[in-house]
């Protein structure tokens, strides 16, 4: 779910429009002195935000009320920090923090800057920051073991700086950098949560797509359109959190024969400082992909099938398989016909459908489209194989990582890459436990528990273990490695007693796997 978050106390602590957006938001960033805000609006916001089930989060800024926090400030070091300590006291216990203004675009570009932050945020005790998914604060956060929640901007343009290769908001200085139509607002947030789009040509009729992602959207509190965006925006997120973004095969399906499957849908972030793991699909890229094949959201509910059953299509519509390659048969009247792994099928009522042997993999993904809901997408009856969708997979079939927290301690990391390794039957939706020869020797020795994600690669004492989406949060054994973010779907088809094979890749070419990834299914869009 993207959450919607709001620069809030900036107008004082009586301001009624601030007060109404309360109703909407899910997130209040708290205005904490430095540009604006004092003790008594931060008091009174703070309060109505536990009255109302509002998360809140320290907005801290340049001390500058004299410029709203929007000019940048040479400051030394200490006396930044001293000055951002300052502002994170009004709010003792909060852990989630947002930059403001001229402070959150030089974090944004500046490596440094952001290295600076992030080891204080951390030292502060903060744990969560919302950021631009590609700031330099987002990388050197998660360096630091911080939650970033990826932050994108429902009320202003964007523009592509292309020497940078990167997204950056057009200068408010510019004519039409704040968007100022409500309906054009909610046009962007719907491509942004939807589709992971932004429009940067400043033409709606012409648009230009960059890819943006986001946890969390944000609305600026002192925009006229403001309420009027915020009440459509939740207004729409409700609606689509009572069908789960689409219909998809809640309601048009009936298991005849019981396998091992269940309904699922895309992981949920943001809430492991509470002790809640993702979850959601193994397989999440071939969900989006069954999905995007029928011009369902992302994330509308799919039949994860691990072992096989019988169906009974409930609805009219359309479906597609994905995912492991099971042998299907679709059932009508008298007759049957083989079914296509990656091809749109049309579906009646009435119809069932059939499985057997599998060929490849451990999870087959039945996305499904009822008539009601529309024709299928641009890719109708047409198939879109895996092959021409997983450029971004290593050519040799081998699970990519980097280094993790513990991989210093590591006596001979080269084993990790040498070894014959293959999975085990001590294997499920939390984690995969590896089998092989020598074992690896850590010199780390007891621990604290520390944060683990998708992918951690753990050294116990019997062998390691590979984390998935359906993990704990936190962990007591040395994390050597991680699985980089493109290949945590791929770990998702992995069966018992199978070879698997591991490289180690640096940073930036995880954080590029993970955008090629992105593009091929932008293809689809």
């Amino acid at each position: 779910m993207t959450l919607i978050n709001c620069d809030i106390g900036e107008q004082g602590p009586l301001h009624e429009g601030d007060r109404k957006l309360m109703e909407f938001i899910h997130i209040a960033n708290l205005a904490c002195q430095g540009h604006a805000g004092d003790k008594d609006s931060v008091e009174a916001f703070r309060a109505l935000a536990a009255e109302r089930g509002v998360r809140v989060a320290a907005h801290l800024s340049y001390p500058d009320r004299e410029n709203f926090g929007r000019a940048t400030m040479r400051l030394p070091d200490a006396e930044l920090l001293a000055a951002l300590e300052a502002q994170l006291a009004l709010l003792p216990g909060v852990t989630l923090v947002k930059l403001h203004g001229a402070l959150y675009n030089d974090a944004w570009h500046d490596a440094a800057l952001a290295e600076l932050l992030a080891g204080w945020l951390r030292q502060s005790g903060v744990s969560g920051v919302i950021a631009p998914a590609d700031a330099e604060l987002s990388f050197a956060a998660r360096k630091q073991g911080i939650t970033v929640l990826r932050e994108a901007f429902v009320d202003r343009r964007y523009v592509y700086d292309e020497p940078a290769g990167r997204l950056r908001l057009a200068d408010r200085t510019a004519p039409d950098a704040v968007i100022a139509d409500a309906g054009e607002a909610l046009a962007q947030a719907e491509n942004i949560i939807t589709h992971g789009r932004v429009n940067v040509s400043g033409d709606p009729a012409h648009p230009a797509w960059k890819e943006l992602e986001a946890d969390t959207v944000c609305i600026h509190s002192d925009s006229p359109i403001a309420l009027e965006l915020a009440a459509g925006l939740r207004a729409a997120m409700d609606a689509g959190a009572r069908d789960n973004t689409g219909a998809g095969v809640k309601d048009n399906i009936r298991l005849v024969r019981a396998g091992v499957c269940e309904t699922v849908g895309l992981p949920v972030y943001g809430r492991q400082d509470i002790g809640v793991s993702p979850g959601g699909a193994m397989d999440c890229f071939s969900l989006r992909r069954g999905n995007l094949m029928l011009g369902n959201a992302e994330g509308s509910p799919a039949l994860e099938i691990l072992a096989a059953p019988e169906l009974e299509i409930l609805a009219a519509g359309h479906f597609v398989l994905t995912g492991a390659r099971h042998k299907a048969v679709i059932h009508r009247g008298g007759n049957t016909a083989a079914v296509e792994h990656s091809r749109v099928y049309t579906a009646e009522a009435g119809d069932h459908l059939t499985f057997s042997e599998k060929s490849y993999g451990l999870q087959t993904y039945f996305c499904f489209r009822s008539r009601a809901e529309g024709g299928p997408g641009g890719k109708a009856a047409e198939a879109v194989p895996y092959a021409a969708v997983s450029g971004w997979a290593d050519l040799q079939g081998r699970i990519r990582v980097v280094p993790g927290p513990e991989y210093k301690y590591l006596e001979n990391p080269k084993l990790f890459f040498e070894n014959a390794w293959r999975t085990t039957y001590k294997m499920d939706k939390v984690g995969i436990r590896l089998a092989g020869e020598p074992k690896l020797k850590c010199g780390v020795g007891n621990m604290i528990s520390g944060a683990v994600a998708d992918g951690t690669v753990q050294l116990t004492p019997e062998s390691p273990i590979i984390l998935l989406r359906h993990r704990q949060t936190t962990g007591g054994y040395p994390r050597i490695f991680n699985v980089i973010s493109a290949d945590i779907d791929l770990l998702g088809q992995y069966a018992p007693n199978q070879a698997i094979h591991f490289v180690q890749v640096t940073l930036d070419e995880a954080r590029a796997f993970a955008r090629q990834k992105e593009a091929a299914l932008s293809k689809l869009r």
